[in-house]
């Protein structure tokens, strides 16, 4: 995929690989598209992502979401995977700034999720969002990660 791709190129992929596909056209901005692709038979083709989100402005890519972590997986390996990603990602862009860091324990849920960001060039942005979730009651835990990917330089400035 590249910036400014059309959604043809991942439609056409996602028919030739036989994967899920959902199209989103949100009411109130007539110009976005979003369109996630996911396999029911776990990790995407040639990838240990479970989810692949592209999201087009009048037709024209400007950010994709990878989201790692499918259901069933075990905490540590899903964090093992996230920190082993990051450091390629610093090696590749350059260190990673924390954005944001939050701790929620609502009714035996506890939520943690932390995010990292660099911009490595003016209006191209990556961030790293890890969460786990934890259900105190039932001793269960899962956990996930994504790494998104926007370019803004694609959407015209007002």
């Amino acid at each position: 995929m590249k910036w400014g791709d059309q959604p043809d190129k991942i439609l056409d992929w996602a028919e030739a690989k036989k994967l899920d596909v959902v199209i989103k056209i949100p009411g109130q901005r007539a110009e976005i598209r979003e369109i996630r692709v996911s396999s029911v038979r776990g990790a995407l083709p040639g990838h240990q992502a479970f989810a692949l989100e592209a999201r087009y402005h009048w037709g024209d890519l400007f950010e994709v979401t990878v989201r790692y972590g499918a259901p069933g997986m075990k905490v540590s390996e899903v964090k093992t995977s996230f920190e082993k990603l990051k450091k390629a990602m610093v090696i590749k862009h350059g260190d990673f700034i924390p954005n944001s860091k939050q701790d929620k324990d609502v009714d035996g849920f506890v939520r943690s999720s932390s995010s990292y960001h660099v911009e490595p060039v003016a209006g191209l942005l990556l961030l790293m969002a890890y969460t786990e979730m934890e259900d105190v009651l039932r001793k269960k835990r899962s956990a996930r990660f994504s790494l998104l990917y926007r370019n803004e330089n694609i959407i015209p400035k007002k």
